[in-house]
């Protein structure tokens, strides 16, 4: 539990500190404080925090001396920053009728509480606050998968599956990878909007570090082969654009895996051991000559089965691997998220997007991709 005391005065800050310490030592919680309006405004941007406790008056910087009134300036930082949804409370010695913004805090559900030394008023309300943290369901990773056929590749993992429930309104499946708890998400119906709302409403309640989407995907002859394993770095949704009586003007949007995530998944790609691992205990053919590759895929709304389509498509990226249905939602929700989640999407290759379409290595491409994706959480998580 990581907690932010905004205080300037060193008794008052002490008392705080020493009641969080001394009634929730079996949290281990973590305190961090700050002293003026920069330091306080520099860490809640920087930092997710479990708990926002703030002051109403600071100095301005560390040479400043005078307190003044920062409420309006700490207050906007924090409706902007990843801290937004962090229990919050304000605790100040301010008689709370003569706090002229006291709506602000209201609209922005921080509670003003009026600190006493000899009132223990704050610090119950502190306590419920504190009490709502531990309360809290929270996740570690969240992964998405749009069909229960590619969820349920997981119990053939080396993860622990635990209760599947519905969790605000979200059909959530438990997912532990060592000391790692996970939820696996799949959406009321396959597609990009589905995935969108699902992961955004994920991704914002659970603010999990890590949002990872597995399953399946059409590969692009050529540059794919079947049960190749894709990780999509650019990915785009390849039906934005305009059209016109002579063509469709494509206008991507690219999203990229942040650069630390690709360096991790590019040296567990290179790793033989890994793909010597995630192949075990299954024979099909293909899987001779399959390799795990970082490659741009590009998300559309339909699935698609025509080689013409398919290389309009390739059009867009000369170096396009795989096409399929959800990715880009998932990328685009967890890097708009205020929560800012690591992200990646790794899909097998179960067909070219030809005529010759068919279900027969669906089964053993969810696996591979669930199995690269359990992989990866047990190395960098």
């Amino acid at each position: 539990m990581l907690i932010l005391i905004i205080e300037d005065e060193l008794s008052k800050l002490d008392e705080i500190r020493n009641h969080i310490l001394n009634k929730y030592a079996e949290y281990h919680p973590k305190i961090d404080t700050a002293g003026n309006l920069c330091d306080a405004k520099r860490k809640i941007l920087l930092n997710n925090y479990d708990v926002v406790i703030f002051d109403i008056f600071l100095p301005f910087n560390d040479s400043s001396k005078e307190p003044t009134d920062i409420s309006d300036e700490i207050l906007s930082d924090f409706n902007y920053s990843a801290n937004y949804k962090s229990e919050s409370i304000a605790i100040t010695k301010l008689n709370i009728r003569d706090i002229s913004n006291i709506d602000r805090f209201n609209e922005l559900s921080i509670n003003v509480i009026q600190y006493n030394d000899n009132d223990d008023k704050w610090r119950s309300c502190l306590d419920y606050k504190i009490n709502k943290v531990i309360s809290k369901i929270t996740y570690d990773f969240i992964i998405f998968c749009a069909l229960s056929e590619e969820r349920n590749a997981y119990k053939d993992t080396e993860c622990n599956i635990g209760e599947s429930r519905i969790i605000k309104g979200l059909d959530c499946l438990e997912v532990n990878v060592g000391e790692s708890k996970g939820l696996c998400i799949v959406p009321p119906r396959m597609g990009l909007v589905n995935m969108a709302i699902t992961a955004t409403k994920a991704i914002e309640y659970f603010q999990p570090k890590l949002v990872v989407i597995s399953g399946i995907c059409a590969g692009v002859q050529g540059s794919s082969n079947y049960l190749d394993i894709i990780v999509g770095n650019p990915c785009w949704e390849y039906e934005v654009g305009k059209r016109t009586e002579e063509k469709f003007k494509i206008e991507p949007y690219q999203i990229s895996i942040d650069d630390d995530v690709q360096t991790e998944l590019k040296k567990l790609s290179e790793d033989d051991k890994i793909l010597k691992h995630i192949k075990r205990d299954l024979y099909d053919t293909p899987l001779k000559n399959s390799i795990i590759k970082i490659s741009p895929i590009a998300s559309g709304s339909a699935v698609v089965a025509d080689k013409q389509v398919m290389n309009l498509i390739l059009e867009q990226h000369r170096k396009l691997s795989g096409i399929e249905m959800e990715m880009s939602a998932v990328y685009a929700s967890a890097k708009n998220s205020l929560s800012k989640p690591k992200f990646f999407g790794a899909k097998a290759v179960v067909d070219l997007g030809d005529s010759q379409k068919n279900d027969d290595y669906h089964k053993t491409g969810c696996i591979l991709s669930a199995r690269f994706v359990v992989s990866y959480l047990k190395e960098y998580l």
